[in-house]
C-alpha cells in the first residue's frame, strides 16, 4: 500500500536543492571562519543596500572583523560619519570600550 498525502503539493517532490540548515555556533577551524566571514559579510553588504534601495532608508553599518578590519556600508547622507574624523574617532573610541 502506499503513502497518503495531505495535499496535492506533498506528493510531488521537491527537485530543488534545498538549503541545509547550519548550526549557528562559533567556527574553531581558523579558514572555515574567514571564508564564513567573507560570505555573510558580502551578504549582509548586499541586503543594507537592498533595504536602502527598496525604503530610501538611511542606513550604516560597520563590520569589524576578528583582525580589526572595519568594512562600512553607508547611504550618502551617513557618508560623513566614516570619512571625517569625527566620525572615525568615535568609531574607534566604540571599538576600544571594553
Amino acid at each position: 500500500t502506499g503513502e497518503e498525502y495531505d495535499s496535492e503539493e506533498s506528493a510531488i517532490p521537491d527537485k530543488r536543492a534545498g538549503r541545509r540548515k547550519i548550526k549557528i555556533e562559533y567556527i574553531h577551524d581558523k579558514s572555515r571562519r574567514h571564508i564564513t566571514f567573507s560570505k555573510r559579510k558580502a551578504g549582509i553588504m548586499k541586503k543594507a543596500y537592498e533595504l536602502s534601495t527598496l525604503t530610501g532608508t538611511q542606513i550604516l553599518l560597520l563590520v569589524v572583523s576578528e583582525t580589526g578590519l572595519v568594512y562600512t556600508f553607508t547611504t550618502p547622507k551617513l557618508q560623513p560619519l566614516v570619512t571625517k574624523p569625527e566620525g572615525k574617532n568615535l568609531i574607534q573610541s566604540c571599538l576600544n570600550a571594553p
